[in-house]
């Protein structure tokens, strides 16, 4: 069954990739035990255009992909101005939204409240003041956890962004709308040896790389603050299919790597990149290095720039 609920824990939504901050209102499946947000679950998305995300079989990076065709924003009319691209921008549009609507709310609340106060004593002068002096006050606490959660995203993807600036022989792309749904492509990066699809993250605490497996086999996962966040390596390689799945046949021999940048965390003594499942995870001042490293592609760049602006929209 279904279960409409705020969720606990940090999580992704299973069909858009979406994260899910902990206090957000999502469905819990719990035959397949995923979470979904409720623009999937429900079928809310604005737009009625639909598009194909995904073709059906095997995926690129080893997981299955089904035709997934879901209603998506309507493309821009002829004559319409071009979309920016910038980074962090709508996340930072997310956060500003979520933001005023949770102090409307508090201070919907703390009117109300005064209102109540006014009417008791007016009504009742002596009781009224009794249960207006014993009931607590609301107040306008800070943000929730899940709201500033967007704000914290929107940070790190600028700083990725600043240090993707100074990446020689490279294009990079920023903020790009994942086809048929809400999720965003925080970074991609064109460089002489393929595309690197690269998602911020602005966490605290040490980044690991543990094998869970034990003796007899290999199950290497990812920790960050000795939090299991394997998941996000999982979503990095969702959006690795969408990328390869734009770039069609006319660039099927680019390769495709996904990037974890983590903004603001610990990597021990001795600074070394992670690898999970074929992700990996760095620092920032790893990334241009990174991105730009040598390769066969070099007078391709701008022609594989090209496709993967124009198939995949700017989120604002």
């Amino acid at each position: 069954m279904d279960k409409l609920m705020e969720i606990r824990r940090d999580d992704r939504c299973a069909a858009c990739t979406a994260e899910l901050p902990a206090g957000t209102t999502a469905y819990w499946i719990r035959t397949e035990r995923i979470v979904r947000c409720v623009p999937c679950q429900t079928g809310t998305d604005d737009g009625r255009v639909a598009v194909a995300v995904a073709v059906a079989g095997p995926g690129p990076s080893g997981g299955t992909i089904g035709q997934q065709v879901r209603p998506g924003p309507p493309p821009p009319s002829i004559g319409d101005a071009p979309r920016r691209d910038s980074a962090g921008e709508s996340a930072q549009r997310e956060y500003d939204k979520r933001s005023t609507r949770e102090l409307a709310k508090k201070q919907q609340q703390v009117a109300e409240d005064a209102e109540w106060r006014d009417a008791i004593k007016e009504q009742r002068p002596v009781l009224g003041r009794i249960a207006s002096a014993l009931t607590p006050k609301p107040q306008i606490t800070p943000e929730s956890q899940a709201t500033k959660a967007w704000k914290v995203g929107a940070e790190g993807e600028r700083r990725v962004a600043e240090v993707l600036e100074g990446a020689r022989g490279i294009e990079v792309l920023h903020d790009r709308l994942v086809p048929g749904s809400r999720a965003n492509i925080d970074h991609l990066a064109i460089g002489p040896s393929g595309v690197f699809v690269i998602d911020a993250k602005k966490y605290t605490g040490q980044v690991e790389a543990r094998d869970v497996g034990g003796l007899f086999r290999t199950d290497v996962r990812l920790y960050v603050n000795n939090r299991d966040r394997t998941k996000i390596v999982d979503g990095v390689l969702r959006q690795v299919d969408v990328v390869r799945l734009a770039l069609g046949s006319d660039f099927a021999d680019v390769g495709v790597q996904g990037v974890l940048c983590f903004v603001g965390c610990e990597w021990g003594w001795i600074m070394r990149t992670k690898r999970v499942k074929g992700v990996t995870a760095l620092w920032p001042a790893a990334l241009p290095e990174h991105v730009s490293v040598a390769g066969g592609m070099s007078d391709r760049v701008t022609a594989i720039a090209d496709r993967l602006r124009s198939e995949l929209r700017p989120a604002t």
